[in-house]
């Protein structure tokens, strides 16, 4: 299918974010003095103010917020666990995020990773809520799933039980970021990366392959937005959504992935 529905109030956007939590999230980012899950609490939350922003209107002296993007987040490590309320609209997710001190109580709290729970936790919320009516004719949702190590269970099942759910606008969109690992893609920076096309190219380590594997071909319309926003300028046609997490500023772009999906508000 297409994946072309603008974004608007009628038909808004479903961003899921599955943020690994496991212990390792605790140790510094590579090249920073600061944790891994401190980062990507910092970025979620300029992704989250982008989407306000993108929801928010003026009329003379008075501001409308529409919701035009709802946002489900789920952490994970030995269990899975929903932060706030499954399909937040976004000015109340960024209400609470605020609230709690620009914070999603990530801190490398959860144990080992289990990335099959976690999935299945977001398969069974995502099958409950497209057999609703608010997202039947949107752009499908997004599921940006961050890791930062090797999990003990295979996701890949669950992951592959995801892309076959749908709204009428296409299916579901799954999203991988791995930080810290190697791949066989040379690259120095967002400016340059070309994004993954074949398995080979992400290396020999299982879990890159397992990744790659369960990761959705971006649609033309998410390339588009990806080169015209300067996010990742260089991107290859029919490249995976899948993303290694070198550095900090590779972090910022890959999770300013989430926000491609809105092909500019329609109203």
């Amino acid at each position: 299918m297409a994946h072309e529905k603008k974004i608007s109030r009628t038909n808004p956007g479903l961003i899921v974010l599955l943020l690994d939590d496991s212990e390792s999230m605790g140790w510094k980012l590579l090249g920073t003095s600061d944790p891994k899950y401190k980062w990507v609490e910092t970025y979620c939350g300029v992704i989250f103010d982008e989407l306000l922003a993108r929801s928010t209107e003026s009329t003379g002296k008075d501001t409308i917020i529409k919701p035009r993007y709802y946002i489900l987040v789920i952490k994970y490590g030995s269990n899975p666990q929903l932060w706030g309320s499954a399909e937040t609209d976004i000015e109340t997710a960024v209400k609470l995020f605020t609230n709690d001190g620009n914070s999603m109580g990530l801190g490398g709290l959860l144990g080992a990773t289990d990335a099959k729970a976690a999935f299945g936790m977001v398969y069974d919320h995502l099958q409950q809520i497209l057999a609703g009516e608010r997202f039947r004719n949107s752009f499908p949702p997004m599921v940006f799933h961050l890791t930062d190590g090797e999990s003990q269970t295979d996701a890949k099942p669950e992951a592959e039980k995801i892309m076959q759910l749908s709204t009428n606008d296409g299916n579901v969109l799954v999203v991988n970021a791995y930080i810290g690992t190697q791949t066989n893609l040379n690259y120095k920076g967002p400016e340059d990366f070309p994004g993954y096309i074949d398995v080979s190219e992400a290396g020999s380590s299982r879990d890159n392959i397992r990744l790659f594997e369960m990761s959705s071909e971006a649609p033309e319309a998410v390339q588009a937005n990806l080169k015209a926003d300067g996010i990742f300028p260089k991107i290859r046609p029919r490249s995976r959504l899948f993303f290694d997490v070198r550095t900090k500023e590779m972090l910022k772009h890959t999770i300013q992935v989430v926000s491609s999906i809105g092909f500019r508000v329609a109203g």
